[in-house]
């Protein structure tokens, strides 16, 4: 079951281990912003900051920055007109991806970057080891206080959210456009993003790990601090990676 105020505070954490690739001044257009708590932030900092997501969102009555709404195809931006495209953990979601990185680059102004942090492999190995726990958890949740937790947006969670939070877990499906998890053990690599990334007109410029570990499923949650996650990647393998990527045309 997800905590979004773990995930709003994780998301943080990876915005100030990355937003230094985010040039100062920018014009950026945050894509997938959830909750648009990470627009939030690279707000306070300075940035012009659109934000956009779908409206069929989950996070879509929890957010806490101005999201624009999109039709999922046609980004409703002119041509040349920001200066970053950011991205956190939603590539994976876009099922077309190929129209989707046109988009981007029809909306970036020359010389501009395209910013995007991906899940890896290891994050897809060790949600798949953490489920069993995460169960095991939700029905201890259960026993012990069953209207204690709430959903998303403060709704009180049913019976449907109880069951689904006990069985999921057991279950290898998905995270991002598969239909099962399996083959997100190599869709997930950097090798797999970056024949991704080049076929559709980008160049990668920058790769690397995000340095820090964490679950699809929130066992712990903040029991286990950031520092500590960050020494945990280094033995477990980092959950998240970052591209930093021009297009192809771009050579300046």
């Amino acid at each position: 079951m997800i905590d979004t105020d773990f995930l709003n505070d994780l998301r943080r954490f990876e915005m100030e281990k990355l937003a230094h690739f985010i040039p100062k001044g920018s014009r950026v257009l945050e894509f997938g912003s959830g909750t648009g708590e990470q627009a939030k932030y690279l707000s306070e900092l300075g940035y012009d900051v659109i934000a956009l997501d779908l409206a069929s969102s989950g996070y879509a009555a929890e957010r806490v920055y101005p999201v624009q709404d999109y039709d999922g195809r046609h980004i409703p931006l002119e041509d040349h007109s920001v200066d970053v495209i950011f991205s956190s953990n939603v590539m994976e979601h876009v099922e077309n991806l190929p129209e989707i990185l046109a988009e981007f680059r029809r909306v970036l102004r020359p010389g501009g970057v395209a910013v995007h942090a991906v899940p890896t492999p290891w994050w897809r190995l060790w949600t798949f080891a953490s489920g069993p726990p995460a169960s095991l958890q939700a029905i201890n949740r259960l026993i012990r206080s069953p209207r204690a937790r709430k959903g998303p947006g403060g709704r009180p969670l049913s019976a449907t959210d109880h069951f689904k939070a006990i069985v999921a877990p057991w279950i290898p499906i998905g995270h991002g456009t598969s239909r099962e998890g399996i083959s997100e053990l190599w869709t997930f690599s950097s090798v797999a993003w970056r024949r991704t990334f080049e076929r559709n007109g980008w160049r990668v410029e920058h790769l690397e790990p995000l340095g820090i570990f964490y679950t699809g499923w929130t066992v712990l949650g903040t029991r286990v601090s950031f520092p500590r996650r960050e020494k945990l990647s280094t033995v477990f393998g980092s959950a998240a990676q970052l591209f930093v990527l021009r297009p192809a045309e771009d050579r300046a």
